[in-house]
């Protein structure tokens, strides 16, 4: 399975995992063509709740997110084509993927990354109570779907391993 991956006792078939990665470069240079294009309908287009201001940000936040998607996901691919054409390149960058100390500071990372978005996300709870009604639903939204999203991949991983 692809959590198996994940892991640092599984091998890494390098050149599968470049090849995913143009992929998806790829598909985000697309998405952001998508929000670009959003970017020069967003002044047409029906808005639910109009605030003050928002036809004059909300364009140029679609601008810059496809710009940034394109950027990154055609440096993406890119860099991931030269991998795979360039045997020294690919040796070095398949050995620093695999080294298993830069694995597993990768996964700590992760974890401690996911602590601080919980902790961080129940701050914001809090405060938020006091701002507005509409910020403590989101936040508690979004708090509620991390943990489902953690539990989901615990009970795969826990099958898998």
């Amino acid at each position: 399975m692809w959590l198996k991956q994940l892991f640092v006792e599984n091998n890494i078939d390098f050149d599968k995992r470049c090849k995913t990665r143009i992929v998806l470069g790829i598909l985000f240079a697309v998405l952001g063509a998508a929000a670009v294009a959003l970017s020069f309908m967003a002044p047409n287009l029906p808005v639910l709740f109009l605030e003050p201001g928002y036809r004059d940000s909300i364009t140029g936040f679609y601008l810059g997110t496809g710009c940034g998607l394109i950027g990154a996901g055609i440096m993406t691919a890119i860099k991931n084509i030269r991998y795979l054409k360039n045997p020294e390149l690919k040796k070095k960058q398949k050995i620093y993927e695999t080294d298993e100390r830069n694995r597993m500071i990768g996964l700590r990372c992760w974890a401690y990354a996911g602590y601080t978005v919980m902790v961080g996300l129940y701050i914001g709870i809090l405060v938020g109570g006091f701002i507005s009604l509409t910020v403590l639903r989101t936040l508690l939204a979004v708090l509620g779907i991390y943990a489902a999203i953690l539990l989901v991949f615990k009970i795969l991983l826990q099958k898998t391993m």
